[in-house]
């Protein structure tokens, strides 16, 4: 597979900053011209439709996570707890950058949908695979907790002190790490 052109990337790269900054509605070919130096032409020889360039913004920022997330892939445990480490590691990894783009694709992805099919998707592949069993439910209640913790601070809802927020994600870690391996927590353990 060949390098894409030069004015590709820097279609993409500029309308990247424009959503960042200004959010998905602000992304118009007039403003692209502008911050890319593409012509119209160019960009529309890329990019026929605002959708299309949406879309491959949002394959761009799914091929930087799952590089993102497989530098982040610890090795000494087994393939499945690794992967959630990995995730979880991703997921709360604070980037301001990286927030700023998510809030302005928000708007796009409410007026089009279908513009998360490829997200649901992977998560009807990766989730459509488990038994649900205690393991599995355990291993996704840790899942959510780093997604809850991602979409609050989205949102700007609360911010957790830095202490208390480095000692949270170590413990999702420790409980991914301990479900994982098929341990019980004492409490429950007891009860069972």
């Amino acid at each position: 597979m060949g390098r894409p052109p030069i004015a590709k990337e820097k279609i993409l790269s500029a309308a990247r900053q424009i959503v960042e900054r200004d959010g998905a509605g602000a992304l118009t070919f007039d403003e692209l011209v502008r911050e890319s130096g593409v012509t119209r032409g160019g960009i529309t020889y890329h990019y026929p439709t605002k959708e299309d360039l949406l879309r491959s913004l949002l394959e761009a920022d799914f091929r930087q996570w799952d590089d993102a997330e497989a530098a982040l892939t610890p090795t000494d445990c087994d393939p499945e707890t690794a992967r959630l480490l990995g995730f979880i590691r991703t997921l709360t990894a604070q980037d301001e950058s990286h927030r700023r783009f998510l809030c302005g694709m928000l708007s796009a992805a409410t007026l089009d949908p279908s513009l998360m099919d490829p997200c649901r998707q992977e998560l009807r592949e990766r989730l459509g695979r488990k038994q649900w069993t205690e393991r599995d439910l355990r291993l996704q209640l840790v899942h959510l907790a780093a997604e809850g913790l991602m979409w609050q601070e989205l949102f700007q809802m609360y911010s957790m002190p830095a202490p208390a927020r480095a000692r949270l994600v170590a413990l999702m870690e420790a409980l991914a790490r301990q479900w994982g391996a098929g341990q019980m927590p004492k409490k429950v353990a007891k009860e069972a």
